[in-house]
């Protein structure tokens, strides 16, 4: 995947809630202050351009849908960022924030839980 913007990231979420949209519907699933409909045009093509987004045409109107799933692109954003932060470390990435105590007790038990069951599913 290719990086993206934080303005093509935005127009990328409305899609995804959207599902599929001309630009105006686009523009119209973005928050407020709204860009300009140009604004959103062009930072579609550029989304398109990167293979994030593509579109049919019915009559003169060109219908735009996602073609990678939100979950791909976190999965990608957290590679990327365990990569660039935490020296391909899962494991850095996770005492950070305990050490920093970013997360709560009943969140470290979630974990703790999920990593269980994943254990017990692998053995």
């Amino acid at each position: 995947m290719k990086e993206i913007t934080k303005a093509q990231e935005e127009i990328l979420k409305s899609l995804w809630r959207i599902n599929k949209g001309a630009v105006s519907d686009v523009r119209e699933a973005l928050h407020e202050p709204k860009p300009a409909y140009n604004t959103v045009a062009t930072v579609i093509k550029v989304l398109e351009k990167k293979e994030y987004v593509s579109h049919k045409t019915y009559g003169k109107t060109n219908v735009y849908y996602p073609i990678i799933t939100d979950t791909e692109y976190a999965k990608y954003l957290l590679k990327d960022t365990i990569k660039g932060f935490f020296n391909g470390s899962l494991n850095q990435m996770v005492s950070f924030f305990v050490k920093n105590k970013d997360v709560s007790i009943n969140e470290l038990e979630e974990l703790k839980n999920m990593i269980e069951q994943e254990i017990n599913k692998t053995k």
